[in-house]
């Protein structure tokens, strides 16, 4: 009797398999479950939920008892998804800093293979007397220079993924981030402020001082408690209007954000566009043997540099979108 064979997929950990695999944005962001705050935000929702279900249910139910607990399950609910989109926001940031870091590091590779170039052509031109030791001296300084960027830039890969790791678990490669979201409408900031806890609570004080008011009758209260009351609410309503005022500044201000990171994300793809065509004549000409090779590295260069300012472009959009929906924080 033959013994079954094990395949490669079940000799490999769980580990083994995460790291085989390119992890994407999508896949990223539903690990925003899974964080602490959030958690602890959906236990609350939870509770708040099952504590509103247990006031409705009783026959000995007050007008205030109810409201208090309509106002905690609904205050529960937004700060439950406040909590999540900024657990999406850490998981964006990390995500893109770390496609970010991959693009530098081929930059300084990129340099470093310049310089190297550029130190053998000064010694070749010191001995064949077009050169001097100074202009040796000089390139071997900037391959120097090189070296150093480019282990710092590796340096800056390997903490953005232990970043991005602390968040998400174990990973290989990372997936190219897909095409942005589009620009909300700008009514999309009044909503996104009604949803905002703060606000909530804010109105949920109005709510609450001015059923205190509704409550006292002439019949049972003094005119003293009712106007201090009416004080209370009036107090209540302004504070609101404060809290609205600001945080309405404030998402305004993420919304322009917004908008200029899409213009910058436009102009750097259009530079993007350009580069890659000045690399392909480049090409060509290195081919018909009008330029060199160090000239021709050069225009790679160029063309790695529009790529990383387009890298960072749409990773600049996507902090800003989740930035807008999470209020800034």
């Amino acid at each position: 009797m033959k013994l079954a064979i094990p395949t490669l997929l079940a000799l490999l950990t769980p580990l083994t398999l995460a790291q085989a695999q390119n992890l994407t944005l999508e896949a990223a962001l539903a690990k925003a479950a899974e964080q602490a705050p959030v958690v602890a935000a959906k236990a609350e929702l939870d509770d708040a939920n099952a504590n509103l279900q247990r006031v409705l249910s009783d026959p000995l139910l007050t007008r205030p008892s109810r409201v208090q607990a309509e106002q905690r399950s609904a205050l529960a609910k937004v700060s439950y998804e406040r909590a999540v989109v900024q657990a999406q926001s850490s998981i964006v940031a990390a995500y893109t800093q770390v496609l970010e870091a991959q693009v530098q590091v081929r930059l300084a590779q990129k340099a470093l293979e310049i310089a190297a170039r550029g130190l053998e052509i000064a010694q070749i031109r010191q001995r064949n007397g077009s050169g001097t030791a100074l202009d040796v001296r000089n390139a071997q300084n900037r391959l120097d220079d090189a070296r150093s960027n480019a282990s710092r830039a590796e340096n800056g890969l390997a903490l953005a993924q232990s970043s991005l790791r602390s968040l998400v678990g174990a990973f290989g490669g990372l997936a190219p981030l897909p095409n942005p979201p589009a620009l909300p409408e700008a009514g999309t900031v009044r909503e996104l402020l009604g949803k905002n806890p703060d606000v909530l609570q804010a109105r949920q004080r109005v709510e609450l001082a001015s059923l205190q008011v509704e409550l006292l009758d002439p019949s049972y209260a003094a005119r003293a408690e009712i106007d201090a009351a009416r004080a209370r609410a009036e107090q209540a309503s302004a504070g609101a209007r404060e809290v609205e005022r600001g945080l309405g500044l404030q998402y305004d201000s993420l919304y322009q954000n917004l908008q200029a990171a899409q213009r910058a994300l436009s102009v750097q793809q259009a530079a993007l566009a350009n580069a890659r065509e000045a690399l392909a004549n480049e090409k060509k000409r290195l081919d018909a043997g009008l330029i060199s090779q160090v000239a021709y590295l050069q225009a790679e260069l160029s063309f790695i540099q529009a790529e990383l300012a387009v890298q960072q472009a749409l990773g600049n959009y996507y902090r800003a979108y989740y930035s807008l929906l999470s209020g800034g924080r």
